[in-house]
């Protein structure tokens, strides 16, 4: 027998996963993480794209085409067909500032990608924490309904003898029904989980290898230390970086590129010759000004930004410790003080309905202790989710 549970127990553990596993498993296969990878590796043809110059422009040219005579291209000096190239050379530094603001970008995807990383790691603690919990909560529900089962039996049995036994049989009746409706709502609820869960893992789950297992939190100041960690306020900072490689782009723009035109002049009747031309186009209407000013007033705006996200990310982290903290205490007082004193009070009632006393008073302790270890259940799954969600905050995988 002994040999058989442990074999059993064997093949569980085998096949179980945890939290951890479940991350980087997700990390590697989830088509989301994978969308932003292949972005990430196109960025870098972009970046190397950033150095080229221009396209040059090519043309041809049949000039002076006679009318009268459309073939004889010798009749007069003027008569020639031409290949002109023109290429466009970037003023000294904008090479390097097109590449900047291009790394700039990278920058923000880069961001993007390890923000998707933490919410795919944050949303599978909190699935599986809810999966824990309402595992626990069915394993306490089916363990009440024998329990539920057994007081029915003794309640008939003392029918019997005592009037008001009839009552309490009843009383235990509707105990039982109320417990099987509740196992069969959260058995609905968890296959709706296991379904998310396997979602996000992309892959089957048998078992969370993870216990709803609480410790004392961290110090808040912990926490707000880490919050340059956040990826998303690291976006932000980014964003900046990419206002600021802008403006660059755009204060050196007021400067125009200069131009080289070369073309060859091929004539029937007269001899071969060479152009060449230089030029800038003309910055008269002052448009490159106004795009430096709005590049400026955008670096502005990116600035304000990322001050306004760090201060919003910090009363986050406020609001999501307390949280914590608030979980804490309500697990300790319902562990170390309500719990013990509804034992005392179910052992004194077990003891007195022995002496005949009454049954009614029993189910309802009994009703009371299934909702008091469920709300224990309860508070360890919400602060281990809290938990999950300020490692996300702080931008822990």
């Amino acid at each position: 027998m002994h040999l058989i549970f442990f074999i059993i127990v064997s093949v569980v553990l085998i096949h179980a996963q945890s939290i951890h596993q479940l991350i980087d498993a997700s990390i590697k296969n989830h088509p989301s993480i994978q969308t932003i990878e292949h972005r990430l590796s196109a960025m870098d043809e972009r970046i190397e794209g950033s150095q080229n110059f221009t396209n040059p422009d090519l043309s041809f040219t049949i000039n002076d085409i006679q009318f009268e005579n459309p073939t004889d291209r010798g009749l007069e000096p003027m008569q020639y067909n031409a290949i002109n190239i023109k290429q466009q050379f970037p003023w000294f530094g904008k090479l390097d500032a097109r590449k900047t603001f291009t790394q700039a970008q990278k920058s923000v995807m880069l961001g993007s990608y390890e923000a998707a990383k933490i919410v795919l790691a944050e949303e599978i603690r909190i699935t599986a924490y809810t999966i824990k919990e309402l595992e626990e909560r069915i394993r306490i529900v089916n363990r009440y309904k024998a329990v539920a089962k057994q007081n029915i039996d003794l309640y008939t049995a003392y029918a019997s003898t005592e009037n008001k036994s009839h009552t309490s049989s009843m009383s235990a009746s509707l105990m039982l029904s109320k417990t099987k409706i509740r196992a069969e709502r959260y058995k609905a609820i968890l296959k709706s989980q296991k379904a998310k869960l396997k979602y996000l893992v992309q892959g089957k789950v048998s078992t969370v290898s993870d216990t709803l297992e609480i410790k004392r939190p961290k110090s808040l100041g912990s926490y707000l230390a880490k919050l340059q960690n956040n990826p998303n306020y690291n976006i932000k900072l980014s964003e900046k970086n990419v206002a600021d490689a802008n403006k660059a782009i755009q204060d050196l723009s007021v400067t125009p590129d200069p131009y080289v035109k070369v073309g060859y002049f091929n004539r029937t009747e007269y001899p071969d010759y060479a152009s060449v031309t230089v030029g800038i186009s003309l910055p008269l209407y002052g448009s490159e000004k106004l795009n430096a000013e709005a590049a400026r007033k955008e670096v502005l705006a990116a600035q304000s930004a990322s001050l306004d996200y760090k201060y919003s990310l910090e009363s986050e982290i406020y609001s999501m410790y307390a949280k914590l903290t608030e979980a804490y205490q309500i697990y300790k007082i319902i562990q170390n003080e309500s719990l013990p004193q509804l034992e005392h009070m179910f052992e004194l009632s077990q003891s007195n309905i022995q002496n005949g006393g009454d049954l009614f008073t029993y189910t309802n302790l009994l009703e009371q202790k299934l909702a008091l270890e469920e709300q224990r259940i309860s508070i360890k799954a919400e602060y281990l989710r809290t938990q999950a969600r300020l490692k996300s905050l702080t931008g822990e995988l």
